[in-house]
């Protein structure tokens, strides 16, 4: 498996319809990604949240980069979404 890990931000007043088009949207484009294993979002401020993007391997984030790219320019347009990579690699440790 392979993790990504990104810092994201809105525009104030803007989380509430942000994170309400990541659970329809962004949700369901992972759920049927042949590359993601599985997303966690942390929220750490009323605007602010951490994401664990976690793929099944680094080419399959390669190949997920595309639509990756989508999903996060209309969000980036609608509520002043901006990401910033914070890491990413193979991931050592798993448990559940």
């Amino acid at each position: 498996m392979y993790s990504k890990v990104y810092s994201i931000t809105c525009d104030a007043g803007k989380a509430d319809a942000l994170m309400a088009h990541y659970d329809t949207i962004v949700a369901d484009a992972v759920r049927h990604s042949a590359h993601h294993v599985s997303h966690q979002m942390i929220e750490t401020a009323d605007d602010r949240w951490i994401l664990l993007s976690n793929y099944t391997s680094a080419q399959a984030a390669k190949d997920a980069f595309p639509m990756v790219q989508k999903l996060v320019g209309e969000m980036a347009e609608k509520f002043g979404m901006k990401i910033e990579t914070l890491g990413e690699g193979e991931t050592l440790r798993h448990i559940e």
